[in-house]
């Protein structure tokens, strides 16, 4: 059995690597949170600018049927009929319906990449609520452990005895017996 001021000693090489065991948790729960947040802000600049990407090439393509049916048509003169603006005014209806599409799309990207965000650090506030319980549990186990060798020290709970208090007193040699008084 270990004399009761080893329990205290360990007792509190426990409580130090226990509060150097929770800074260290705590920056890597910092540290997470820290990168899921950039990559979360990367993601919302990409899914802005494959929006725009979109919404550019979707211009693009419109602008060019709309010449195309132009020049092909005006040398017939049913470029100037009513029918024929009819018909370019609806491409130009589906065109905004797409446009509107793609927005609503770059819209619920966003959404989910803010609710990203919020559980990120909902995961932090975990992290570190778990980091600060295990260091709790860690300071309880070393204040059971350093009152267990207080109480050793004081002889009250029957820790290693020297001396003529000791249980082998009797096997003590004549020469032991007088430096154990």
């Amino acid at each position: 059995m270990c004399h009761p001021a080893v329990y205290i000693g360990l007792a509190g090489i426990n409580m130090i690597q226990a509060r150097k065991t929770l800074k260290a948790e705590q920056a890597i729960a910092e540290q997470a949170y820290r990168d899921r947040q950039e990559q979360i802000k990367d993601n919302r600049m990409s899914v802005q600018l494959e929006a725009r990407q979109k919404g550019n090439i979707l211009a693009e393509n419109f602008a060019a049927q709309q010449a195309t049916n132009r020049a092909l048509l005006s040398p017939s003169g049913i470029g100037q009929s009513n029918s024929f603006e009819a018909a370019m005014a609806n491409n130009k209806g589906l065109f905004m319906r797409e446009l509107n599409v793609s927005a609503l799309d770059a819209i619920n990207k966003q959404s989910e990449l803010a609710y990203a965000s919020r559980e990120s650090g909902l995961t932090k506030t975990a992290d570190m609520n778990r980091a600060r319980g295990r260091f709790n549990q860690s300071m309880m186990d070393s204040l059971e452990m350093g009152m267990k060798g207080a109480e050793g020290l004081k002889g009250s709970t029957g820790g290693q005895q020297v001396g003529s208090k000791s249980p082998n007193y009797k096997f003590y040699t004549p020469s032991d017996k007088r430096f154990s008084r």
